[in-house]
């Protein structure tokens, strides 16, 4: 007899699978019915675990039982009950993530799912997972997959609180194998900057002149208001920050000047809208996109950057005039010094770097 179907031999098929490929398969009848199913597997015992948890799901069905703790059951309920004290943006992401478990976790009893399956679904996600956003699909990032275990991990916390879990299988699945990478990004010129401002439309320039001059991330000055700008004291107070914590920073600083800007802005209610809505811009980014196309088309050398490479250019222009880090990092809102550390020193003569450690050891002794 050949080896190969020796080895075949050895590899028992559990009750109610079969083969397809190297995929396991569930084959299920009840009630006179045929239930057939991927396992989304190559490993037998897994099988077995998987078909027993369809298997317990369709009885379930058949004789009338509410199947509360399945996956789709916690989603809607998760949904429903979990995700209310969260910002819309967060909740809209948080949603579009978790439903890239639904195929392999929807036959799935909530308390079934280990942290194997997440390791599964992780392996799958990579090899196979295309991105929809672009026409001809590309990789699916790390990020993309950590932010989706950061949903999994809410959805399954909070099925512990309900009870229907006694445990979180994400926190026990190891997150540092899937390393994030950024590639470094060259900031944007001054010069890159305002061409794309002379292009733009009357409400698009200015929020591009703020974000330029302040720093700020693109909701806080998407959604800045008059009534938000101290003009006495120059102080701009930011109420829709990241954190939902307010944050005040002055308008003239080491990265620059928004007096022009902010004195162009409306003398009531949001300081730029949309010419089209006349309502806080929607996809502002997308905007500021379409009018980098139109110059590209002119100019092909033109170099293009992202809305928050401008958050980006900002704080290098602070440290390269021999600004302080330890104000930079609060003014931008970052969590501790360190962040500001790793995002910008890199960018930093040995010289510049010197200076800047020189100004915040100064600057912690006054």
């Amino acid at each position: 007899m050949p080896r190969s179907s020796r080895k075949q031999n050895k590899t028992k098929a559990p009750k109610n699978c079969f083969l397809r490929g190297e995929i396991w398969w569930a084959e299920i009848v009840i009630s006179g019915k045929r239930h057939r199913e991927s396992l989304r597997t190559t490993d037998a015992r897994e099988a077995e675990r998987r078909v027993e948890a369809i298997r317990n799901k369709i009885e379930r069905t058949a004789i009338g039982i509410p199947d509360e703790e399945s996956w789709p059951a916690a989603v809607v309920r998760w949904a429903a009950e979990g995700l209310s004290g969260v910002k819309p943006s967060v909740r809209t992401r948080y949603l579009s993530s978790i439903r890239n478990f639904d195929q392999q976790f929807g036959s799935l009893l909530i308390a079934s799912i280990s942290t194997r399956d997440i390791a599964e679904w992780v392996r799958s996600r990579k090899s196979g997972g295309k991105s929809s956003r672009t026409e001809c699909g590309t990789e699916i990032s790390n990020a993309s997959i950590q932010r989706d275990l950061t949903a999994l991990s809410r959805l399954m916390s909070f099925c512990c609180s309900i009870g229907w879990r006694t445990d979180n299988p994400v926190q026990s699945f190891d997150r540092t194998i899937i390393r994030e990478r950024r590639d470094p990004k060259r900031p944007p010129t001054l010069h890159e900057i305002e061409q794309v401002m002379r292009a733009a439309p009357a409400g698009v320039a200015g929020i591009l002149g703020i974000l330029t001059t302040t720093g700020m991330r693109l909701a806080e000055a998407v959604h800045l208001e008059r009534s938000q700008v101290d003009s006495k004291r120059q102080q701009i107070l930011l109420t829709k920050t990241k954190t939902s914590r307010p944050r005040t920073i002055a308008w003239i600083t080491p990265g620059g000047d928004a007096t022009p800007y902010l004195e162009k802005g409306h003398k009531k209610g949001l300081l730029y809208v949309s010419e089209a809505t006349e309502q806080a811009y929607a996809n502002f980014s997308s905007n500021v996109g379409q009018v980098q196309r139109r110059i590209l088309k002119d100019n092909p050398f033109f170099h293009r950057f992202g809305v928050h490479d401008l958050r980006h250019a900002f704080a290098l222009r602070w440290l390269k005039a021999g600004g302080n880090i330890y104000r930079l990092s609060r003014h931008l809102g970052h969590s501790s010094v360190k962040v500001t550390e790793q995002n910008y020193l890199g960018y930093l003569t040995v010289e510049e770097q010197e200076r800047v450690q020189l100004a915040a050891e100064q600057g912690s002794m006054e």
